[in-house]
């Protein structure tokens, strides 16, 4: 019988830090609500362990919970501090790089300012580097982000490019590829795509993921990796050639 592996204290801080940013201000949410969209960001736990966790975080944050009826409701103070996860890290750094692609170079320090200031208005949860140089967003915004499982996919997808986490992927013909280390979304010609690292530099529209799971291990992030290179170089061989929907460049 295998022993269980008892969870870190950076694991017990990472799973109270991610309940804690999905409890609402000014509106109330049960935990099974929250079992369920940690369980869609790849994140199993009993509902016991979540209630357990709610009550730490009910002590030590500024969390209320409404024990009139069941099942309880928690709710943030409407002056606490919100935390960004690894999926709001993503979407920042979206609509970061697409206000610098099509605002004038005058506006540069306006928008560092902008962004530096809502950095200060929230809590750390332990994301240990930027998230700029992991996102590259074209002008065309017309996506095709249709999909049923499209937002379960992207919000593991933002768990594993924020704490580096290897993956497995299962594409939309049910071909599962294993041991694929994610470097960055770029989003371009009316698409978004996972650019990921296996035995090369490789894309595929988060589109055509049917499912993905994230696993506890860890990558070192390439240094010579450059998203914006790489996104220049596909998009020019996809422009000459009808490359399959998950292709190999040479950087």
């Amino acid at each position: 019988m295998a022993k269980k592996v008892k969870p870190t204290t950076r694991e017990h801080i990472s799973l109270a830090l991610e309940l804690y940013n999905r409890i609402p201000q000014g509106r109330k949410v049960t935990a099974q609500i929250l079992q369920e969209e940690l369980r869609q960001s790849g994140i199993e736990r009993d509902i016991r362990t979540i209630q357990r966790n709610l009550d730490l975080i009910v002590t030590y944050f500024n969390v209320d919970k409404d024990t009139r009826d069941k099942p309880y409701g928690y709710s943030r103070h409407l002056q606490s501090k919100f935390v960004l996860g690894p999926r709001e890290h993503i979407i920042l750094g979206l609509a970061e790089s697409y206000l610098r692609s099509v605002l004038p170079q005058a506006l540069s320090a306006v928008i560092d300012s902008t962004f530096i200031q809502i950095q200060t208005l929230t809590l750390s949860t332990f994301i240990p580097f930027h998230i700029s140089s992991k996102v590259h967003v074209g002008i065309d915004l017309h996506t095709q982000m249709q999909c049923p499982q499209f937002n379960s996919v992207f919000e593991r997808i933002c768990l594993a490019l924020a704490y580096q986490r290897v993956i497995t992927i299962e594409d939309k013909y049910f071909t599962r590829q294993s041991n694929i280390q994610p470097l960055g979304l770029v989003l371009a010609d009316a698409e978004l795509y996972l650019i990921y690292q296996q035995q090369g530099e490789k894309h595929i529209a988060v589109n055509h993921i049917h499912a993905i799971e994230v696993s506890t291990f860890t990558f070192d992030y390439p240094t010579n990796f450059n998203l914006v290179d790489y996104k220049l170089l596909f998009l020019k061989d996809e422009n000459n050639e009808n490359l399959p929907y998950s292709s190999q460049l040479t950087i």
